[in-house]
């Protein structure tokens, strides 16, 4: 009698041997490409920065400050002291020639100038590379459009 317990308990024993064994080899196989990219992190690089891409960048995360047409009319400037304000992105020629400073500004925030003009945020923890290009790209059209008008 003693031996039928003893038989299962072995049995049961090598089963979950076999199958501990096969989970640890499927833990150690590398990650597909499509497995790779579900766990990649959201600021990764997804490819090349466009104003398509910026604007719904820009619509998610810039225009409650800046407005939704960049005109510094965001629903946040409200609360803003009057020593705060934003600048109107549309204006022409504002943006000319200033991509480095835009790439900082966007990046660091504006917290390397004193208070209280500490109104922008750091994103560079929060959007990649090409999210900040294509935004840049993005607000680069919005003069264009204002002149059109």
């Amino acid at each position: 009698m003693k031996t039928v317990p003893l038989l299962i308990v072995t049995v049961v024993a090598v089963i979950a041997g076999v199958v501990s064994t096969s989970l640890a080899k499927e833990k150690a196989k590398p990650a597909t490409s499509t497995q790779a990219k579900l766990i990649e992190p959201h600021f990764a690089s997804r490819g090349k920065p466009s104003a398509a891409y910026g604007e719904k960048v820009f619509v998610e995360y810039c225009a409650v400050c800046h407005g939704l047409h960049g005109q510094g009319d965001g629903p946040r400037t409200a609360f803003f002291s009057d020593q705060q304000y934003i600048p109107d992105l549309t204006v022409d020629g504002f943006l000319d020639k200033r991509d480095n400073e835009l790439l900082t500004a966007v990046r660091e925030g504006l917290a390397r100038y004193d208070k209280p003009a500490i109104v922008m945020p750091q994103f560079k923890y929060i959007l990649g590379d090409t999210e900040i290009r294509s935004v840049i790209a993005y607000v680069k059209t919005l003069t264009v459009r204002e002149k059109k008008r």
